[in-house]
C-alpha cells in the first residue's frame, strides 16, 4: 500500500509538472504573439502604439480586476486603504507597467516584434547588475558569462559587427533597452505587495491606473476613427489583449505556482523566439546572421541566469 501511494505520489507530480511546463510554454507563446499582432495593426490597420497600449492596459486591468474581485469581493480594494502601499501601487502603474508597454510597442513600431522582444530581454542582465551593485557583492561566474553574452548580443543586434554604424535605427534600440529598464521596475517596485494582496490584483490595478493616466496624454478617441475597422483589425486587438495579456499572464503565473519562478522563467524565453518565428512568418520580416547571433548571445544569457544555482531554487 505504501509503494502504491509512494508510485501514485510520483504520477501526480509528474503530471503537475508536465502541466506547469505547458503552460509556462504557451505563456510565453502568447506573449511573443502579441507583439507581432501589434505589428501588423500599425502597418495595415492605421493603429498606432500610444492608442493599442492606453485601449490594452484598461480592458485589460478591468478583466483581471473582474476575475479578483469574483474571489475576493471588497478585498479586492483594500491596497488603496494604505497609503504606502496605494503610492508604491501608482508607481509601479506609471514606471513599471505604462513605461514597459509603452516603450515596447513603439519599438515594434519603429522595428519589429523580434528585435523589440530580443532588447526587452536584457532586463534579466539588468536586474543581475542591480543586485551586484546593491549587495556589492561580484557576480558569479556564469552571472559574468551572461552578461558579456548579452552585451555582445547587443553591439552584434545594433551594428552587425561594424562598430562604427547602427544597423538599427537609434530609436529602436532606445526605446528597446528604455522597455528593458521598465521591466526591472516592474520587476522590483512590487516588493512584497503581491504577496500581500495577490498577483492577479496588484497588476490589474497597475494596468488600469496606468491606463487611465495615459488617458489625457495619448487620448484615444482622437485617432480611434483614423482606425480601419473590420474582422482583422478586431481579432489582432483581441489577441493583443486577450491573449498577449490576460491569458499569457494567467498561464505564466499558475505556472510560477507548479514549477517554480526559475524554470517558469526558463522555459518563458520562447517569448523573444516566438515572436522572431511569428515576424518571419506572418510579416515576412528578413533576419540577417548577426541579427541571430545577436538574438541568440541575449536569449543565452537569459537563460543561463534562469537556471538555478547552488543554495538557489
Amino acid at each position: 500500500m505504501e509503494n502504491t501511494n509512494i508510485e501514485m505520489s510520483e504520477k501526480m507530480r509528474r503530471r503537475e509538472t508536465m502541466r506547469g511546463t505547458v503552460l509556462t510554454l504557451m505563456g510565453g507563446v502568447f506573449w511573443g504573439l502579441a507583439g507581432v499582432f501589434g505589428k501588423y495593426s500599425f502597418e495595415h490597420k492605421g493603429m498606432t502604439a500610444q492608442w493599442l497600449v492606453n485601449v490594452r492596459l484598461i480592458i485589460a486591468g478591468l478583466i483581471l480586476l473582474a476575475t479578483v474581485y469574483m474571489k475576493q469581493k471588497k478585498d479586492t480594494f483594500r491596497v488603496w486603504k494604505n497609503v504606502r502601499h496605494a503610492i508604491r501601487m501608482i508607481l509601479y502603474g506609471a514606471i513599471g507597467i505604462a513605461a514597459c508597454q509603452m516603450t515596447y510597442y513603439m519599438a515594434v513600431d519603429d522595428s519589429n516584434a523580434g528585435i523589440a522582444t530580443v532588447l526587452q530581454y536584457t532586463a534579466p542582465v539588468m536586474i543581475m547588475v542591480y543586485l551586484s551593485i546593491r549587495n556589492r557583492k561580484l557576480p558569479e561566474v556564469s552571472e559574468r558569462v551572461a552578461l558579456i553574452l548579452a552585451f555582445g548580443g547587443i553591439i552584434l543586434l545594433a551594428t552587425h559587427g561594424h562598430l562604427t554604424e547602427l544597423s538599427i535605427s537609434k530609436t529602436t534600440l532606445v526605446l528597446g533597452l528604455m522597455s528593458a529598464v521598465a521591466t526591472v521596475f516592474y520587476n522590483l517596485l512590487p516588493g512584497n505587495l503581491m504577496d500581500e494582496y495577490s498577483t492577479f490584483a496588484i497588476v490589474g490595478w497597475g494596468m488600469l491606473v496606468s491606463g487611465i493616466g495615459l488617458l489625457p496624454f495619448v487620448r484615444p478617441w482622437n485617432t480611434t476613427p483614423l482606425i480601419t475597422w473590420d474582422w482583422q483589425t478586431f481579432l489582432c486587438t483581441g489577441v493583443v489583449i486577450i491573449v498577449g495579456t490576460v491569458l499569457s499572464f494567467g498561464c505564466y503565473m499558475e505556472g510560477v505556482r507548479l514549477i517554480g519562478g526559475s524554470r517558469a522563467s526558463l522555459f518563458a524565453s520562447v517569448e523573444p523566439l516566438t515572436a522572431t518565428i511569428a515576424s518571419v512568418l506572418f510579416m515576412g520580416v528578413a533576419f540577417s546572421v548577426m541579427d541571430l547571433l545577436g538574438f541568440v548571445g541575449i536569449i543565452g544569457a537569459v537563460v543561463i541566469l534562469s537556471l538555478p544555482r547552488k543554495g538557489k531554487e
